[in-house]
């Protein structure tokens, strides 16, 4: 199974249908997004949550605030600023937490021992699944690469294919504001 693509897709008329493909038969080209020269090139994102989703928030007010001054602002109170910041910097902490309540529930990691039982599963919950879940079907590690709204296909990759022997395995970190 390490060497398939899993492919579902929704027809107009609703009805949900899969295909295995083998990885060498696979057009990239149908997903823009994903290709370079015909090589699948999507973040891989993380299972686990490691984000600080309450000083994610402190820090967004904070440049909110900081970017409230000059002589635009002098008609403002402190308190009005504060609460301006708030209402701006709420809808990104919400889908943090929300993200942080679905990987504690374990929701961004999917298991099933059998093929069929996880065909039928991801039939029915294609919709929910967010590029990078992580679906282990009978032992071989799938991650979501590409997610369509509106009846698009949901693509499932085996996580061997992101790996490669060509790239020195050293970790670079770089930092990312909200």
């Amino acid at each position: 199974m390490s060497r398939y693509v899993l492919i579902i897709q929704e027809s107009q008329d609703g009805r949900v249908s899969h295909a295995w493909q083998r990885l060498s038969d696979f057009d990239l080209s149908g997903y823009p997004e994903l290709t370079s020269q015909g090589h699948l090139e999507a973040p891989v994102l993380r299972a686990s949550f490691n984000r600080d989703c309450e000083a994610e928030r402190d820090s967004c007010e904070e440049m909110c605030r900081a970017s409230l001054k000059g002589r635009n602002w002098t008609h403002a109170s402190d308190g009005s600023k504060k609460a301006m910041c708030v209402k701006r910097c709420l809808p990104t902490y919400v889908d943090c937490c929300k993200l942080r309540e679905l990987s504690e529930a374990g929701k961004l990691r999917v298991s099933f021992p059998v093929v069929g039982s996880a065909v039928d599963w991801l039939k029915q919950h294609h919709r929910e699944l967010l590029v990078g879940t992580i679906v282990v079907i009978a032992g071989v590690a799938f991650v979501v690469v590409a997610a369509g709204s509106g009846g698009g296909a949901l693509v499932l990759a085996p996580i061997v294919l992101m790996a490669s022997s060509g790239v020195p395995s050293v970790h670079v970190l770089t930092p990312v504001v909200p």
